[in-house]
């Protein structure tokens, strides 16, 4: 008001009587609390904090509500990825030259038109690298293609591999003891797993390197020898097809996917297989009928295919689902949603899929081959990159959040009961119950906050469950932290009970406790809000120091504190920024957004504000 005031000054050196006591009325008949709010907004800061502030209370509560989230799941594959999305952007050329084959690593693809060009696309160039000049060389000469975890593999017309990207275990570069082989029977197909590749000579042999191996993959049963028609690989062993019809795995023995391996298709061969699929430790099959047949870890979710419209004419292996394409052009995936590889489209005309690892495609085809258009679904990238052990940070920060926010909560408003009843009955009796109270206060601010929380976490039982550890924190943050808001109450409170109210309240014969809660109390709220929001912050930050020190939230449950935890570590502060940034970033977010809503409201809850 008195800004308009001046500014009625500043056009009139004699502004009318009529205006000025306009203006006094308006400011009269205004009551205290639209003065705050409006006091509140004209400060900048304060509004900018409170938008700031409600942006995240909201991307972390309803984030966390829609965002599907497994504590305990890890994929180890998908460590430390940094930062990045469009995994499944195709480019435009290969869908105009026709999409013969695609082949999926970790976070990227490769592609092989039907000109016998490659293509690469997705978060690739930090996990592979350049492709070289040899590869390049021979666009229009390629004839096949694969994608491991971190390496890649192209087959030229002339049975040439060339490979680049992880080659750690020499998995980009056959033996040459192949050589001859490869001479004398060609290449028919090659493939690429974890860390190992393989190839399939026109004749039926398998041959693998790269990776230490179980020596049954390395050194193939001469009954299956010029056998195998194809291969699926996985991370410790292959699923093979034979070229009677039969399924068998090579590689490490006694996983679900060797022991459940049905007779019929397997040992016995009663029934001929035309189409095989793998997750991890399942497995499946079809017959040249068009039955499916499944097998395997229930962890791997291998029976929960759904019910199927029409005969199944292809598989294709995810890492942990599997996805058949029918005859009717229908697509169907079943086994574990992680970053949503079942989330397939409903409708048909599909004339072929791939997948691999998280991503999928289906292609929709006109009669003439050309490709019209291509569906996705899956891992399409890690807006804020994948922590140690494979795991969404983006998720984990959203959930973490929650954790963090409701701790900060909780513990603030224990502060806030404990603080502002001790204050009100120290200020409102003085004397002996104030010296009494106020020293119990000082001996509770004594105690050495983070080495006590640190000898108590420490006797806690080893199998103390994450739920008794969170009330742990919330309760020792709010009991060691009230003494501040008991003394700025006991203050407020010696001044207000030497108030006229408070005098005509007693000889009104109204009882102390009425006194206190319904006229002492609501006339310093203003007092207690303000220091809510600044202890809000504080709790937020000791939350996070508590658990960066591993004595608050155990991971695998997170929280912004423990999600900083290995900040502590070289490798992640030089190479994975993305794993301290973003969580230090959170933290640091939400208690300067609090801070600034605390100070707006201090200057707009101040009775002497419009005097400055």
């Amino acid at each position: 008001m008195l800004e308009k005031i001046k500014n009625i000054f500043r056009k009139s050196d004699k502004p009318s009587e009529v205006d000025v006591e306009t203006l006094l009325k308006e400011e009269a008949i205004t009551s205290p609390a639209k003065q705050i709010v409006k006091r509140f907004f004209q400060n900048k800061l304060g509004v900018i904090g409170l938008v700031g502030f409600l942006a995240i209370v909201l991307t972390v509560f309803i984030g966390s509500s829609l965002l599907k989230y497994d504590a305990y799941y890890s994929q180890g594959v998908m460590k430390n990825i940094g930062t990045g999305s469009g995994y499944m952007n195709i480019p435009n050329q290969l869908e105009k030259e026709g999409i013969k084959k695609i082949d999926i690593g970790t976070t990227f693809s490769i592609g092989l038109s039907k000109e016998n060009n490659f293509f690469v696309w997705g978060y690739y160039e930090p996990q592979l690298g350049e492709v070289p000049e040899a590869a390049t060389a021979v666009q229009g000469k390629v004839k096949d293609i694969a994608a491991g975890d971190k390496h890649v593999l192209i087959l030229t017309e002339d049975n040439k591999i060339i490979g680049w990207g992880d080659n750690a275990h020499g998995q980009i570069e056959h033996p040459t003891d192949f050589d001859k082989l490869i001479e004398e029977e060609g290449i028919s197909y090659i493939g690429a797993g974890d860390l190992y590749s393989v190839l399939l000579t026109d004749k039926g042999t398998f041959k693998a390197w790269g990776a230490t191996l179980p020596t049954n993959l390395h050194r193939i049963s001469t009954a299956y020898n010029q056998n195998i028609a194809y291969v699926e690989e996985g991370s410790v062993d292959v699923l093979a097809l034979t070229k009677d019809g039969r399924v068998v795995v090579l590689g490490q023995k006694g996983s679900e996917l060797d022991t459940a391996l049905p007779e019929e298709i397997g040992r016995n061969g009663t029934v001929k297989i035309v189409e095989i699929g793998r997750m991890r430790y399942s497995g499946a099959a079809v017959d040249e009928n068009g039955k499916l047949y499944t097998w395997g870890s229930s962890l791997d979710g291998a029976n929960k295919a759904p019910e199927i419209d029409g005969k199944v004419i292809k598989l294709e292996s995810g890492r942990e689902s599997i996805v058949a394409l029918t005859d009717t052009g229908k697509v169907y995936a079943w086994g574990n949603n992680n970053y949503g590889t079942l989330d397939y489209p409903k409708d048909d005309g599909y004339k072929n899929i791939f997948a691999g690892f998280f991503n999928n495609y289906a292609i929709k085809e006109s009669d003439t081959g050309e490709t019209q258009s291509v569906s996705t679904w899956g891992l399409d990238g890690f807006i804020m990159g994948s922590d140690e052990q494979g795991r969404d940070l983006f998720t984990r920060l959203v959930n973490g959040g929650k954790m963090t926010l409701l701790i900060a909560l909780v513990a603030v408003v224990i502060q806030i009961v404990i603080g502002v009843t001790v204050g009100v009955v120290a200020g409102f009796y003085g004397g002996v119950v104030d010296n009494i109270l106020m020293r119990f206060a000082e001996v509770v601010a004594s105690f050495p906050f983070y080495p006590l929380i640190i000898t108590i976490s420490a006797l806690l039982p080893v199998d103390t469950s994450q739920y008794t550890r969170l009330i742990m924190i919330m309760f020792i943050l709010g009991i060691l932290n009230w003494t501040g808001i008991a003394r700025l109450v006991r203050g407020e409170i010696l001044s207000e009970r030497q108030k006229d109210y408070i005098t005509a309240a007693k000889a009104l014969g109204l009882k102390e406790s009425k006194i206190m809660a319904s006229h002492m109390v609501p006339n310093i709220i203003s007092i207690i809000i303000v220091q809510a929001t600044l202890g809000y912050a504080g709790s937020l930050l000791s939350e996070a120091g508590l658990s960066f020190l591993g004595f608050g939230v155990k991971d695998p449950f997170p929280s912004w504190g423990n999600m900083l935890s290995k900040a502590n570590e070289v490798a992640v502060l030089e190479t994975y920024w993305w794993r301290w940034v973003f969580p230090g970033l959170s933290v640091f977010l939400t208690a300067l957004t609090v801070n600034f809503i605390g100070d707006a409201l201090r200057d707009a809850m101040d009775p002497k504000a419009l005097e400055r």
